[in-house]
C-alpha cells in the first residue's frame, strides 16, 4: 500500500497513529502511559478485567513484537529509539534528543544511511508510526510498490546502497553537466563529494563541496549538504587535517549560518587541534542554536577538563552521562570525568572510574593520556609511564599527537 497522508487514511489508523505520537513525547512509551492510552490498550486483547499494570505490561510487549518485525534494521532502531522501548532514555528525554543520540551512534559506527536528525524525526513521525499503526490493526503493510527509478538521482542513490559507486559517478556527472534546477546541481555535487571523501580523495571533494553551496537558497541550517559537510570534517579530523576540516566547515557556515549540527563539529575539530577557547565558544553556538545539550555537554565537557576547569567538566559530564547512549561514548565521558575528578584533587576515585571505563574501550588513547596526566599530577610517574606506553598503541579511538607529544614530554626525565 502506498504512503498515505493523514487526512487519506482510515479512522482506526489515524486515531492509533496519534496515540503512538503521544506515546512518543518525553520519556516516551513509560508504563504510566500506556496504561492511559485506551486507543492503544483497545487493541490487545484480552484486556478488560485485568489490573492496569498487567494491562501496560501486555501492551508494552504487543508494541515490541510488531516494532520486531519490522524488516529494516534502520527503520526498527528509529521506532526503538521514537518510542523509547529499550528504556535508553530518562525521564526527561524527548523525542528530538533519541532520535539524534541514535543517530551519533550510527555516526561513530560508520553507517551508510545518512539522514539529519530532522529528517529521521520527520521519517519517524509521518512515515514509521503511520506504518506501525497498520500493522497493529492488522491491515495492509504500508510500503509503496517496488517501481523503477524516476530520474538519475534516484538511480544514483539506489546504486549507492548497492554499493555501485563506479556506476554511480557517469550518472552524477552527466546530472551536473545537464541540470537546470537547484537542488538537482547540490544534490549530485553533494553525492560526488561524498563518494570522493569515502574514498579519501579530499580535494575532490572540496571542490565538489564548493560547487554544491553554490546551489543553496535561503536554507540556513543544510540539510543533507550540511550533514554531509560534518562527516567529511569529522574524517578530516581523525587523520589530524584540522586546518582542512576547519576551513571546510567555515566555507558551509557562510551558507548555513544556523547550522548547529555544522557549529557542533566546529567545536570538536578545534578541541582534537587544542584551539580549546575556540572550541568552547563553537559548542556554547551549538546549544544555544538548539543542539541537543547533553551531546555538546558530552564535547564541551572534555574541552573544560583540559582548560582546568575541572569543577565545570564534571558537573556537564555528569549532566551528558543523563541521557544513556552508546557504550563508547559513555565510557569515553567517563573517562573525561574521572581525570577531572583526579586533577581536582580525589585520585581513588578517578582510577576506580578509569577501570571502569577501561572495561568497553581498553584500546582508548584518551583514556590512557587522561590516566597518565592525572598519575604525573599525583607524583605517581612509573605508573603514568606506562598509561603513556598504552597511549601511544592505542588506537580505538588514536590519540592526537600533539596530547602524545605533551604526555611524552611530560615522563621524559630530565637532561
Amino acid at each position: 500500500m502506498p504512503r498515505q497522508r493523514m487526512d487519506e487514511l482510515p479512522e482506526d489508523v489515524t486515531a492509533v497513529t496519534e496515540a503512538l505520537r503521544k506515546l512518543a513525547g518525553r520519556e516516551g512509551a513509560s508504563r504510566t502511559k500506556l496504561a492511559e492510552s485506551t486507543v492503544l490498550l483497545a487493541l490487545v486483547p484480552p484486556s478488560g478485567g485485568l489490573p492496569s499494570p498487567e494491562r501496560a505490561r501486555r501492551l508494552e510487549d504487543f508494541l515490541r513484537a510488531h516494532v520486531n518485525s519490522v524488516p529494516n534494521l534502520q527503520n526498527r532502531a528509529l521506532l526503538v529509539a521514537g518510542l523509547n522501548l529499550d528504556g535508553a532514555g530518562d525521564a526527561s528525554s524527548s523525542l528530538e534528543s533519541r532520535i539524534t543520540n541514535l543517530l551519533d551512534s550510527w555516526d561513530g559506527a560508520g553507517s551508510a544511511w545518512t539522514i539529519t536528525p530532522d529528517g529521521a524525526i520527520g521519517r519517524f513521525k509521518s512515515l514509521l508510526l503511520i506504518e506501525l499503526a497498520w500493522r497493529l490493526l492488522g491491515g495492509p503493510p504500508t510500503r509503496a510498490a517496488p517501481r523503477p527509478p524516476s530520474n538519475e538521482l534516484e538511480m544514483v542513490e539506489r546504486l549507492r546502497r548497492q554499493h555501485r559507486d563506479g556506476e554511480a559517478l557517469p550518472l552524477l556527472r552527466a546530472v551536473v553537466n545537464k541540470a537546470d534546477g537547484e537542488r538537482e546541481q547540490r544534490e549530485a555535487w553533494r553525492l560526488l563529494a561524498t563518494i570522493a571523501y569515502e574514498r579519501g580523495d579530499y580535494d575532490e571533494a572540496e571542490a565538489a563541496f564548493s560547487e554544491a553551496l553554490k546551489y543553496v537558497g535561503r536554507d540556513v541550517r543544510g540539510g543533507k549538504l550540511a550533514m554531509a559537510i560534518d562527516r567529511c570534517a569529522r574524517r578530516l579530523t581523525d587523520e589530524e587535517q584540522y586546518e582542512r576540516a576547519l576551513a571546510l566547515v567555515d566555507q558551509a557556515l557562510v551558507k548555513f549560518i544556523r547550522g548547529r549540527w555544522l557549529w557542533r563539529r566546529r567545536g570538536c575539530v578545534n578541541w582534537y587541534a587544542g584551539d580549546l577557547l575556540d572550541a568552547y565558544a563553537s559548542l556554547t553556538y551549538a546549544l544555544n542554536l538548539g543542539y541537543p545539550a547533553s551531546r555538546v555537554f558530552h564535547a564541551r565537557g572534555q574541552v573544560l577538563a583540559e582548560m582546568g576547569r575541572y569543577r565545570q567538566a564534571i558537573d556537564e559530564l555528569e549532566e551528558a552521562l543523563k541521557v544513556p547512549r552508546s557504550e563508547l561514548s559513555v565510557a569515553q565521558a567517563r573517562s573525561a570525568r574521572a581525570f577531572a575528578i583526579g586533577m581536582n584533587g580525589d585520585l581513588t576515585t578517578a582510577l576506580a572510574a578509569f577501570r571502569r571505563a577501561e572495561q568497553v574501550t581498553p584500546d582508548s588513547g584518551w583514556l590512557h593520556y587522561w590516566r597518565a596526566l592525572c598519575l604525573i599530577e599525583h607524583g605517581q610517574i612509573d605508573e603514568a609511564v606506562t598509561s603513556v606506553e598504552r597511549a601511544e598503541r592505542a588506537v580505538a579511538p588514536r590519540l592526537p599527537s600533539s596530547r602524545l607529544a605533551k604526555a611524552v614530554a611530560l615522563i621524559k626525565p630530565p637532561d
